[in-house]
């Protein structure tokens, strides 16, 4: 049998650093991981399998995702030409047609789509604001 910290009971779940010397609550910082990790690891999955027609679709489009560069990190910035009042325009846009409260509540059945995301987009900005 194992030590009994190591399987999750005792001192580890009071909150103690026990044998694993992390912090209680959180996250741990890990070692490896993030966007290229992942998609170097779909691409061994993904060039394991026995090959045909999709899956060497797919390895060509993991292929060019690893080329491109996509998953570095980093923040998306503007369209090129944009101002920052993408949300002004929003906001005229649903007085225009109309639509407010159309996700109101967010679990509502019609709540689909751009729709739900620009909600969610709306929420997460008002949740950020109040906290300042």
């Amino acid at each position: 049998m194992g030590d009994i910290s190591i399987k999750g009971h005792g001192c580890e779940r009071r909150g103690s650093k026990g044998r694993t010397g992390h912090n209680k609550g959180g996250r741990v910082g890990l070692k490896f991981g993030g966007g290229r990790t992942n998609l170097l690891e779909e691409l061994g999955r993904v060039e394991a399998e026995p090959s045909n027609r999709n899956r060497r679709a797919e390895v060509a489009r993991v292929h060019s995702e690893l080329n491109k560069g996509y998953n570095k990190g980093g923040r998306v910035g503007l369209k090129k030409g944009g101002n920052g009042k993408w949300i002004q325009k929003v906001n005229k846009s649903i007085k225009a047609r109309g639509t407010k409260g159309k996700c109101t509540p967010i679990t509502k059945p019609g709540c689909t789509g751009r729709a739900k995301a620009l909600a969610k987009t709306f929420k997460k900005m008002a949740k950020k604001r109040k906290a300042a």
